[in-house]
């Protein structure tokens, strides 16, 4: 029932709201089940198929047009970004499998990751902290450690991130 009433009633109540609506777009959401910062953001061209499902943390924003899919849990931390085109998915086929199965796996991005334009993090998937993912990538598994940027198919860590202008205590 409660899909259907998302599937319906929800998702327009989503995507129709004016562009700065933010707080509007966080109460339709919660309505539904999911668990939001008070001062998140999310785009309303974001489509997301199980609010339910949805942890997000504070200062976190998922841009344009993203992707929020399938049916397991997604889990995003504080000061994350998922981009625009980004996807995030809980749920794929394998195409290496003879009947190709559904490969089914929780999604976890830990405080402050950057999911980068168009990226796609598959079925399983846990981002460290302060892991970037760069535009176009594919991620998947635990791979990452974390503080790093990675980039590539699949994503591999190309360096480690470092604040420059870092007060040492």
């Amino acid at each position: 029932m409660r899909a259907f009433l998302w599937r319906t009633l929800g998702r327009w109540a989503f995507r129709l709201s004016p562009h700065v609506a933010n707080g509007w777009r966080r109460t339709v959401l919660r309505a539904f089940g999911a668990r939001l910062a008070p001062n998140m953001k999310v785009r309303r061209s974001v489509a997301i198929d199980s609010p339910w499902l949805l942890s997000v943390g504070s200062l976190t924003v998922i841009g344009d047009r993203a992707a929020l899919r399938g049916g397991g849990r997604i889990t995003i931390g504080d000061r994350c970004v998922v981009s625009q085109l980004a996807i995030v998915t809980t749920e794929a086929r394998d195409p290496a499998e003879q009947r190709h199965p559904v490969r089914r796996g929780d999604i976890v991005l830990e405080d402050d990751c950057w999911l980068a334009a168009d990226a796609l993090a598959m079925p399983g998937t846990r981002l460290r902290a302060g892991t970037v993912v760069g535009a176009r990538s594919l991620v998947h598994g635990d791979s990452l450690p974390g503080w790093t940027v990675a980039a590539g198919q699949p994503a591999r860590p190309m360096k480690k991130r470092e604040f420059v202008n870092a007060v040492s205590t």
